[in-house]
């Protein structure tokens, strides 16, 4: 008597939609880097370099591509690997949440605190790791801002060994991220609490915010710390390659030889789990990064997505409030996602009436909006909300 799983609330959304017949209809839930047809945005310089690796036939090691993990590192730090960070292919950033997670549980560390709202898979994957999951305040809905001084508050008061969870730009699903000012307050409560509370970074959009550097520069000041910390990272957004499941995890340590020990922890589970990670899609990532030609063509393409995420964010927030909306729905957004807190029935409404296909809560993937189609979408939300 195995019961029936209920479906997954945004990868149901595709079936739904495609079923819909009627014209002029949009999807926006899933969140897959899209150009302005709604087709998937493609890299042209993954396609190349593509094109250049070949077939693998063998296994690698459970730690993955060597070189794919430096050159990861380097994107991510901004330097050469430390020999105190130690560092994992996974696949793809839900790998190297999970195989955080179980290490940190191993370790004595059993709760996480995560922002709410946060990813709507965060909550199940890390629990399935061992963790014991709550939240800490992240958002004014009044405001749609972050709530600065709750959020620090209860990271606060969060129990000695716990992790504390920060997704570092583009935060999914709000779109509304940390101020530098703001990080650096997060970073000094963090020093305070080092014996107690251990830092857990989720980059899944790196470039795609406010930059490259920008996106990543408060990990780069907790590296210079001091602190002990976990970044778990993605590349299916800046590379566009969601089917290859092209992850990596660091966990930065006191010393080399902690990260050696830590480095053949993580092995053990990654090899007690799904073994090694695949090849392919690591080594198109680290043909792109380790030529410099590639590699400033795609930091190019990376700007125009990142452009073009920005014009749509704009044309969106003018939109709803021309018509009437609260100036919250206006408030500055980056990466992905705008989440503009609507009821279930709202949501329903969107998709029954107006063939505006969201998220719940009203996350919207705000990739392919031309103005036109924001100008839609906004019409939509505006009739919904009235």
């Amino acid at each position: 008597d195995v019961p029936q799983a209920p479906p997954d609330p945004l990868l149901s959304i595709d079936g739904r939609f495609k079923a819909d017949g009627r014209t002029g209809k949009l999807n926006l839930g899933i969140g897959v880097l899209r150009r302005t047809d709604a087709t998937a945005h493609e890299f042209s310089t993954v396609i190349e370099a593509a094109k250049q690796v070949p077939v693998s036939t063998y296994y690698t090691h459970p730690g993955g591509d060597d070189a794919f993990v430096e050159l990861s590192a380097e994107l991510i730090f901004g330097c050469k690997r430390p020999a105190n960070i130690a560092g994992f292919q996974t696949v793809g950033g839900s790998g190297a949440l999970r195989v955080g997670a179980e290490l940190l549980v191993s370790q004595g560390i059993e709760n996480i605190f995560i922002p709410n709202p946060s990813w709507a898979n965060h909550r199940a994957l890390l629990s399935g790791g061992g963790f014991k999951v709550f939240d800490y305040t992240y958002l004014d809905e009044n405001t749609h801002s972050v709530d600065i001084e709750k959020m620090l508050a209860a990271i606060r008061a969060a129990p000695p060994k716990s992790a504390i969870l920060f997704q570092v730009a583009a935060h999914n699903p709000t779109g509304v991220d940390l101020t530098d000012a703001q990080w650096d307050r997060v970073l000094e409560l963090m020093q305070e609490k080092k014996k107690e509370l251990f830092p857990v970074f989720d980059s899944a959009y790196q470039g795609l915010a406010r930059g490259l550097e920008e996106d990543v520069r408060i990990v780069r000041k907790f590296l210079a710390s001091g602190l002990e910390f976990v970044v778990c990272n993605s590349h299916s957004k800046n590379f566009g390659l969601y089917g290859e499941r092209v992850g990596s995890l660091y966990v930065v340590c006191d010393s080399a030889e902690i990260a050696e020990r830590v480095s053949s922890r993580c092995k053990l589970r990654i090899r007690t789990n799904y073994s090694v990670p695949p090849l392919h899609g690591a080594r198109i990532v680290a043909a792109i990064l380790s030529n410099p030609d590639l590699r400033k063509r795609w930091e190019v393409e990376l700007t125009e997505a990142r452009n073009n995420l920005n014009s749509a964010h704009g044309a969106l927030a003018d939109a709803l409030k021309a018509g009437g909306l609260p100036a919250r729905f206006a408030a500055p957004r980056f990466g992905l996602f705008t989440q503009l807190f609507l009821t279930d029935e709202q949501v329903l409404a969107l998709e029954k009436v107006h063939a505006c296909y969201v998220a719940p809560g009203g996350r919207l993937n705000v990739s392919s909006l031309t103005p036109a189609a924001a100008k839609q979408v906004a019409d939509a939300v505006i009739a919904v909300c009235k």
